[in-house]
């Protein structure tokens, strides 16, 4: 039977959680809908209890308990709605990992299934996918309108206020009670609240190249026992999604590697080396975080990459969680050479380890927690490296772009681009040359330098 739980948000926002084991059997997996209205939580229940148990036809996730208005009872049974065969390809996709299969749902039950799920898979036509694609070029990107964000404290709009006209203050803390008196004398100006974004082409795109392609690629295949396709052409054939901005890499050039370095050496020495090793070979910051001491090939100046630390699925739990996957990203292991500096460096480094420790360690001994190495290290070395002049964000893979790019400078085959950074594909490797750096510019420069010398014998060149 169905059981509403009632929840209380902590800016004092209610609902009631609806939930049920699908079917009613003791060991059934579990369903659920939040409702914002008692009164609608009672009703959906009802239909729950009324359906078996089973989630009611018209009511599709994300419902909020509130009866799909595009939902067609009369349609024809024969052909599959486009989110019931979207689930099922979802589940049974054999090149892609748990993990992945997890986000291809929940992407779609967050952005596909509202919109279109309900048609007929032969019924989502190209003028659906364009009016999906306006939709979701509208949707807001990080908001939640039954859940208002909860207002600034007096000391946080009080830190604000400081900030923005250069005045002292601590980031955390208890503020300065005379900061506070300025603040108050000031007129206790607040901020005005941000915007709701709204998500980019990129996120569009990459939805519906996971969520929503495939899924029409799979109905034109004939089914597992011979059964005939369920379309005869697709609705992605011609379609064209709305190109997104090409935005440059950040990537560090000349001295700017040096005080880079110098900024999260002065945070923490452990973090500067892991760096260093990153923007040495190029590795994902998971693939550094999961090599082991064996790993290590300090005789043979090599590292062997044969997993890495990830954010993945528990099946068991049906929760994600940092843990190790058997293979890197491509299910590709591969060797990267080290210089003999970095070697030493790492040797040193790894002295008195058991060979199947990680090379890279928490404080704990276990392996390095992303969000602590960007929040307590990474984060601030940010923000002192700016006080230094550099005026590059900088993430951990922008690390790898660094050493990617260096490559290309350097003369590196494309081939062993491709192969030093574990792309699947050349086209990868070729994005790297979208843009020049200051050592194709010297190039450049250098290329043409005849037609300004023939240019100088022509015109008198004014003094720079």
């Amino acid at each position: 039977m169905a059981r509403i739980i009632e929840r209380t948000a902590k800016n004092g926002a209610k609902s009631w959680l609806v939930k049920w084991r699908i079917g009613g059997g003791r060991n059934g997996k579990e369903d659920f809908e939040t409702c914002y209205d008692r009164q609608v939580a009672d009703e959906f229940a009802a239909l729950v209890t009324l359906s078996g148990e089973y989630r009611p036809h018209g009511y599709p996730r994300g419902c909020h308990g509130v009866e799909d208005p595009n939902y067609d009872a009369t349609r024809d049974p024969e052909m599959p709605s486009y989110e019931h065969y979207a689930r099922h390809n979802y589940a049974t996709r054999l090149g892609a990992s748990p993990t992945q299969r997890a986000t291809y749902l929940a992407e779609a039950e967050r952005h596909i299934f509202p919109r279109f799920g309900h048609l007929p898979l032969d019924q989502v036509t190209r003028r659906v996918l364009r009016e999906w694609v306006e939709w979701m070029l509208t949707k807001p990107s990080a908001s939640n309108q039954h859940q208002p964000r909860p207002s600034l404290s007096d000391e946080q709009a009080a830190r604000r206020w400081a900030r923005v006209n250069d005045i002292a203050v601590k980031t955390t803390g208890r503020v300065a009670p005379e900061v506070l008196r300025q603040w108050q004398e000031a007129g206790s100006p607040r901020p005005a609240p941000p915007g709701a974004g709204t998500l980019s082409a990129a996120t569009v795109a990459k939805v519906y190249r996971g969520a929503v392609k495939p899924v029409f690629q799979a109905a034109l295949h004939q089914g597992e026992d011979g059964e005939p396709p369920l379309l005869t052409s697709s609705p992605c054939t011609g379609f064209r999604l709305p190109t997104a901005p090409v935005t440059a890499r950040a990537v560090l050039y000349g001295p700017e590697v040096a005080l880079y370095l110098t900024a999260v050496h002065d945070m923490d020495p452990d973090t500067a080396l892991f760096i260093i090793t990153e923007m040495a070979t190029g590795l994902r910051w998971g693939e550094i975080a999961g090599l082991h001491v064996t790993h290590l090939d300090s005789a043979g100046r090599q590292m062997h990459v044969v997993q890495t630390y990830a954010y993945l699925l528990d099946e068991s739990t049906g929760r994600r969680r940092w843990q190790t996957k058997p293979y890197p990203k491509g299910k590709k292991q591969r060797v990267v050479p080290i210089s003999p500096d970095l070697a030493a460096l790492l040797t040193r480094h790894t002295e008195g380890r058991h060979p199947h420790q990680p090379l890279f360690q928490s404080r704990t001994g276990g392996y390095i927690d992303y969000h602590n190495q960007r929040n307590r290290t990474l984060a601030p070395a940010l923000t002192l490296a700016h006080e230094r002049g550099l005026a590059k964000h900088i993430t951990p893979h922008a690390l790898r772009h660094t050493m990617i790019t260096m490559l290309r400078d350097g003369g590196v085959a494309p081939g062993v681009m491709q192969l030093i950074a574990g792309h699947a594909s050349y086209q990868t490797t070729a994005t790297y040359a979208d843009q020049h750096t200051p050592a194709q510019r010297t190039l450049i420069l250098n290329a043409v330098q005849p037609i300004i010398t023939a240019a100088s014998v022509l015109f008198e060149s004014p003094k720079p």
